[in-house]
């Protein structure tokens, strides 16, 4: 009864569809992109790429992550430009991943998105190896909109890139907006809002905030027992 449940986890049709769509027949075969229950591909007319000497079956892990948690909402894929996995990768059910036509999407090795988390992509997002990031998070490199300074006429950017440090851990509901830089071996409480490049911040740091600041130093993060 477990086997038959854990198969029928799998979203087959889907899994099937996305790794023949995405990938090159050589990778495609070996069904690297796992699909958990509901999916809904608004687009994919973008591309992806691993990168990865070993690539294998269900290496990225699409829907699971916290479905013991959440209703099992679709995860919406909407890939209009590029998205690049660098090793294994979790995104969790009810997450979405939008990559419109000229950003790039990448993520590095051991990467775990919590579950109805929203990633959006304008220009450019680069997650580092080793990440978790906790349910109901935002992170988008975009305003959506431009804003002009009344006085000096002034149009602001409307996206930054954001570039996440390796081992790195963040609470739920945390807001990672444009223009975000983190050094490694960083920790963000829950609620917090980044927005701003913090690689001035000692390594083994916490921030926490709205915005984000410095609150302690010297703090680790345990992955799943393993010292980091």
């Amino acid at each position: 009864m477990n086997i038959l449940k854990k198969v029928f986890q799998h979203n087959w049709f889907a899994i099937i569809y996305f790794n023949f769509k995405m990938l090159p027949l050589k990778q495609a075969i070996k069904l690297p992109l796992d699909v958990y229950h509901h999916i809904r591909f608004e687009s994919l007319c973008g591309k992806i790429i691993i990168n990865s000497s070993h690539i294998h079956r269900a290496m990225i892990k699409i829907g699971g992550r916290g479905s013991e948690m959440f209703p099992h909402v679709p995860v919406i894929i909407d890939i209009k430009g590029t998205l690049i996995f660098n090793g294994i990768t979790e995104i969790g059910n009810g997450c979405l991943i939008r990559v419109e036509n000229n950003g790039i999407l990448t993520f590095g090795n051991k990467v775990r998105i919590g579950a109805c988390s929203k990633i959006i992509c304008e220009n450019s997002i680069t997650f580092g190896n080793e990440i978790g990031i906790s349910w109901e998070s935002q992170i988008f490199d975009t305003n959506f909109h431009y804003m002009k300074d009344i006085k000096t006429k002034e149009i602001f950017p409307k996206t930054t890139p954001i570039i996440i440090g390796s081992y790195n851990w963040f609470g739920n509901r945390v807001n990672i907006m444009k223009g975000t830089i983190t050094p490694d071996y960083t920790i963000t409480a829950s609620n917090s809002l980044l927005n701003k490049n913090y690689t001035q911040i000692p390594v083994y740091s916490v921030l926490a905030g709205t915005p984000a600041k410095l609150v302690k130093s010297g703090i680790k993060r345990m992955f799943e027992g393993v010292d980091l």
